[in-house]
Order: C-alpha cells, then sequence, then structure tokens
C-alpha cells in the first residue's frame, strides 16, 4: 500500500512511495500529527542517485519490523536534498554540530514533536554489529526514553538549542589582509597532493572552485608551483577513473587517493563546473586532453541527460541491475575477448587500464595510461557497445534551476573553441527563462510543472551569472537587463544577513561544499554587473557580502575559494588609469577598457565585453 509520498513530483520521495513506513514530505500535515500524538519525528534527507541512501532503504525503510517501530512511535519524513537544498543546509549544520565533523547522505536526525533535534547520524545500519547497535536498536531505545524520560530529551534539546543559535549568531570580522594571494599559495603547496594531483588524503573531491581560483591566481602571479599543481590535479583527473573514460563525465568523486575508484553517480552541477575549470585552463596551457575532457562530459550530458524541452537533469544513479557500478565496470575476460581482433591487444588493455584481477571487486573500471595507442578509436566503440547490453542507471529527470544555470554558462565557454555550444547554451537559456521565471524565479520541478519549488538564493546567483555570460558571449542587452532585474528580487535578507531561502529559516555562508557557495557567487554576480552597467551602488553590496567573509579570506582562502575570488576581483578593478590610447586597469585581477572611437570594451584576461558608455563621466566617482 502506497504512502503519503505517492502525491510528490519528486523521483527520489516516489521511490519509497512503497516502502512500509508511512512517510510524510516534510510540511505541516506531519508536524500537526507529531504534535497532536505526541509522536516523536523522524527525518531522513538523501537524493535520488545516493548510494549509501539506496542501502539504508533496501536494510531498514523495506524492512517490515524497522517500519513498524517507525510508525507506532515517530512520524516519519523525507526530503530530497536536492528541491530543498536549504532545509539540507539546516539539518547539516545540525549534524556537524552534534557530531563535530560533516555530515553527508543519507541524513538522519531524530526531533520531538516541536521539531527540535536531539539526534544526528548518516548512515546507520539496520541491526546489532561490531560498530554498535543499529537502527532498530536506536529506535526502540529512543522511543522508550520519550515514552518513560521525556524531560531528559527536552532538557537536552534546550541545551543544543541555545549552543546552535550561538554558533549561527557567531561572526568572525576580521580586516582583509594584503598578503591574500601568498596565503593561497602556502595552502595549496601544503595541502595538494603532489603524487596523484588533488586534495591530500581520500575520498576525493573534485573541489573545482578551488581550482578556479588557483587558475586566477596564476593568471595573476604566473607562479609556477600554482602551475605544476593545476596541471597534475587536472591531467590526473582526466586520465582516472573519476572520469568516464568510454562515454565521457565525471562521477561525484573517488573512494580512493589515485582517482581511480568512484562512485559512479554522474550529477549535472559536477559536469558542469568540471569542464569549465578544463577550458579555462586549456585557453592558459593550449593541451588538447584538457579540452577533449571538457567536450566529452558536456556531450555525454546533452546526448543523454536532455529533457525535449532543452532543459537538463540533475544526477544519474551509481547503481543498476541491483549492483554499484555494472553498467560501467568490465570483465577482464569480455575486454579480452572483444579486443581479440586487434594484433595490438595488450597495447590497448594497457592502455584502458584493464587487467586480470581489476580495481574495483575484480571488474574494470576503465583509466588512461600512455598515448592513444593504434586502433582507439574502434576499441572504444567497442567497449561502447559491451555497455550498449546493459541497462543504464537510473536518471533523476529533475530539472533544477542553479544547476542548468552552471550548465549554460560553461556551454557559452565551450561556445568560444566550437559554436555548436554557443546555441546549446543559448536554447537552454530561453528555456530556462521560460519554464523558471514567471513573475518570480522558481527552484525545480520534475513532470508536474505546477509542483514547481520556489527559488532559492543558489538559484537567483547562478542564475544571474548564466545571464551574465550571456550576455559577455551574445551582446544581447535583454539578458543583461534580466540579470539586472533579479540582482533587484534577489534581496534574501535580513538585519544585515543573507539567507537561503524567503523564510530566512537558513543563513547564507561561504562554504564551497559541492559548489560554489551562493552567497559567495552572487558577490561575483554584483562585481561584474556593477561593472557592466556601471552601477556603484552593486559594487558596495559586493563589498559588503565579501567583508563578512573576511575571516575566511584570510585565514581559509583556498577552502573557501569563492569569497576569495570575489576579493581578487573587488580589490582594485574601478581604479582607472589613462593610457592613451587605451585606458588600463591595473589591478591584480585585470580589466583592460579599450577605447574605440565613441564605443569601448571592457576585458578582463578572458574575453572583451562591448559596452557604449559615458564612461568617463564616471571616472571621478570610481576613482
Amino acid at each position: 500500500m502506497a504512502n503519503q509520498l505517492s502525491k510528490s513530483d519528486s523521483p527520489y520521495l516516489l521511490a519509497h512511495a512503497d516502502n512500509p513506513v508511512d512517510w510524510y514530505e516534510w510540511g505541516d500535515e506531519a508536524f500537526k500529527k507529531a504534535k497532536k500524538e505526541n509522536k516523536l519525528i523522524f527525518l531522513s534527507i538523501g537524493y535520488s542517485t545516493c548510494h549509501w541512501c539506496h542501502i539504508m532503504e533496501k536494510e531498514s525503510f523495506k524492512n517490515k519490523e524497522i517500519a513498524d517501530i517507525l510508525n507506532k512511535y515517530y512520524v516519519s519524513i523525507k526530503v530530497d536534498r536536492e528541491e530543498m537544498p536549504d532545509i539540507d543546509k539546516y539539518y547539516q549544520k545540525v549534524y556537524q554540530l552534534m557530531n563535530k565533523r560533516g555530515g553527508g547522505w543519507p541524513l538522519t536526525i531524530i526531533m520531538t514533536p516541536d521539531k527540535k533535534p536531539f539526534y544526528a547520524a548518516t548512515y546507520i545500519p539496520a541491526h546489532y554489529s561490531q560498530f554498535g547497535p543499529g537502527f532498530k536498536e536506536i529506535l526502540t531505545a529512543i522511543a522508550k526514553d520519550w515514552r518513560e524520560n521525556p524531560q531528559k530529551i527536552k532538557e537536552i534539546t534546550d541545551n543544543f538549542e541555545k549552543f546552535f543559535k550561538a554558533n549561527e549568531n557567531r561572526e568572525f570580522k576580521e580586516e582583509i589582509s594584503e598578503n591574500v594571494l601568498q596565503k593561497i599559495k602556502e595552502q595549496a603547496l601544503a595541502e595538494i597532493d603532489m603524487k596523484e594531483g588533488g586534495f591530500k588524503g581520500a575520498p576525493k573531491f573534485p573541489m573545482e572552485s578551488a581550482f578556479d581560483l588557483l587558475i586566477d591566481v596564476y593568471t595573476i602571479t604566473k607562479d609556477e608551483e600554482i602551475k605544476k599543481r593545476i596541471d597534475l590535479t587536472l591531467e590526473k583527473m582526466a586520465k582516472g577513473g573519476i572520469f568516464d573514460q568510454i562515454e565521457g563525465g565525471f562521477y561525484r568523486y573517488s573512494t580512493d587517493a589515485k582517482w581511480e575508484v568512484p562512485h559512479f553517480e554522474k550529477m549535472l552541477y559536477n559536469n558542469a563546473n568540471l569542464p569549465l575549470v578544463y577550458l579555462r585552463w586549456y585557453k592558459i596551457t593550449k593541451n588538447p586532453l584538457f579540452k577533449e575532457v571538457a567536450f566529452r562530459s558536456l556531450d555525454e550530458f546533452i546526448k543523454r541527460y536532455r529533457d525535449t524541452s532543452g532543459l537538463f537533469f540533475s544526477a544519474s544513479n551509481a547503481d543498476s541491475e541491483g549492483a554499484e557500478g555494472k553498467y560501467f565496470v568490465y570483465e577482464f575476460d569480455e575486454v579480452n575477448e572483444a579486443f581479440g581482433e586487434f594484433e595490438n591487444k595488450e597495447g590497448l588493455l594497457q592502455y584502458f587500464g584493464i587487467k586480470k584481477y581489476g580495481n574495483f571487486n575484480g571488474k574494470n573500471n576503465p583509466t588512461i595510461h600512455g598515448e592513444k595507442p593504434k586502433n582507439y578509436e574502434k576499441a572504444l566503440n567497442l567497449l561502447k557497445k559491451i555497455r550498449e547490453k546493459r541497462e543504464f542507471p537510473f536518471i533523476d529527470t529533475k530539472k533544477i534551476t542553479a544547476w542548468n544555470a552552471m550548465i549554460i554558462s560553461t556551454l557559452f565557454k565551450a561556445g568560444e573553441f566550437n559554436k555548436k555550444y554557443n546555441s546549446e547554451a543559448i536554447n537552454a537559456l530561453e528555456e530556462l527563462l521560460k519554464e523558471m521565471y514567471q513573475d518570480k524565479l522558481y527552484h525545480s520541478y520534475n513532470k508536474n510543472k505546477n509542483a514547481k519549488k520556489e527559488a532559492l538564493l543558489e538559484d537567483y546567483a547562478y542564475f544571474i551569472k548564466a545571464l551574465i555570460d550571456a550576455y559577455e558571449h551574445t551582446y544581447e542587452e535583454k539578458y543583461l537587463k534580466m540579470a539586472k532585474k533579479l540582482s533587484n528580487e534577489v534581496k534574501i535578507f535580513k538585519k544585515d544577513k543573507w539567507y537561503m531561502n524567503k523564510s530566512h529559516m537558513v543563513p547564507a555562508d561561504f562554504s564551497d561544499s559541492a559548489y560554489a557557495s551562493s552567497l559567495s557567487v552572487l558577490a561575483n554576480d554584483f562585481l561584474d554587473l556593477a561593472l557592466l552597467n556601471f552601477d556603484l551602488g552593486l559594487k558596495k553590496e559586493a563589498d559588503f557580502i565579501i567583508k563578512k567573509g573576511g575571516y575566511y579570506i584570510n585565514h581559509y582562502p583556498l577552502y573557501y575559494p569563492s569569497i576569495t575570488k570575489a576579493y581578487l576581483k573587488s580589490k582594485k578593478a574601478f581604479v582607472i588609469t589613462a593610457k592613451e590610447p587605451r585606458f588600463e586597469v591595473e589591478t591584480i585581477y585585470p580589466y583592460i577598457l579599450f577605447r574605440k572611437g565613441e564605443d569601448f570594451e571592457i576585458c578582463t584576461y578572458e574575453r572583451c565585453i562591448k559596452r557604449s558608455s559615458n564612461f568617463f563621466d564616471l571616472l571621478p566617482e570610481i576613482q
């Protein structure tokens, strides 16, 4: 019998609609039921392509015995973190403060009937094991405590609430140091793995925002040590198992330090932001590998992850046919046999990293070794044909404004090298405007267009960025006007603090976790719009946000790269010095203004933007 989730539009929630757990969506109905029946709230947050979310569902939420405990003693709520990243962010903070480490998914929270949390975990095995009590034992013990000693739990929640509020309201105010570039270099030299690339340790995440910042730093300083670390990391990822060497596209992260064994989910945000980094670095280094990897990633998402409308789906699963990575990995014997027709079979096996005992549970996740051998294209096609006989993993068809905006920005960048991507970017942007902006901006929907969620700060920030990129690559004024319009509508702040949502429940922060912080992206947007519109008000708003991030810029610039990027961009970008026949900006983040008759071009180190303006009338005020 289906539970309350059968009414949902979210693929993740719908996947739980037949669980014996009496799930509710996040909302008043569930909270009123908990209060009325004095039941604890069990909150589970995940997403449809999360490997450990599937494991916990299989072990626990499909388990009748555990479901009976949840249904008897709890009101159970399931949240899709991609639909509600603000709710997820709030409870990830709860987890972090309770456990003194970062969280993840599935996120497990237990609260009192009035929504006060007192227990937080991630994945929990169903039953008692060598690691301690299982999910069944934990649920039973907590329910017993609530029945027999509710005052004890209320004391815990009251103390935690005070602790949470103290942390939420804590601000580190610091003037930003002049040595930011040096601090970035020190952190890069200390933290980047010079054997395998990326940040030291495992698991390894791509950390594309950090490498985007390092590209800026290299452009400014021409520091060869920075260049080595970018080169090494991007090459190791491009040739490693975190990249799908057969069909293209990046997996979410690597479980090991060598980029060899990933979790096999592919997320739209990774495959939007990583190709942008690769294309920026290709423009500097002219290494064809970097352009090839970027294009293959974009082509795979255009081919397989796009709705007929032109918008992009959010992600695909790691699992298929009941096993993780089954679609993507290869038995040695099947490849050995398929390559039997080639006289250089051994060289091809070695090139694709296909070994007798594999690198993933006895099977092979292809990695690249050496230069492309003879018969490479034919061998690649044979590997694709082997996959064609398999079931492709589930694709979450949800369309998310922020994530679509990310890939639109990258498609415009790719359009600098191949015009077909420019057309793809324009088509997707026009569809995003049509579907997601109707008097106000929306966050996401799946199939039911009437079930759209209202936009969050990240949707505004990334959409504005995409519109700025559209203007800079097409010179269509309508995109610049729309970016300015959204910048006026985005004011999700209260008492000098920015929030993720209009309910002001979740403060926005500067942490670049899965992708760049929305508040940091917004600061960059305001700087770009200030320059393009000669709007000093937006410059002041950007400076206000950047100043709030001063502590993080000073101490952890490589771990808070997007707000650091905004700082570097803002530092002297509006100081103009006259040099005939052109006007140059002498700055660590260079803008150059070229005069062509009565028209001007504002140029960064990457592109020039045409403008016609009474620019010189503004010079005294800008200086």
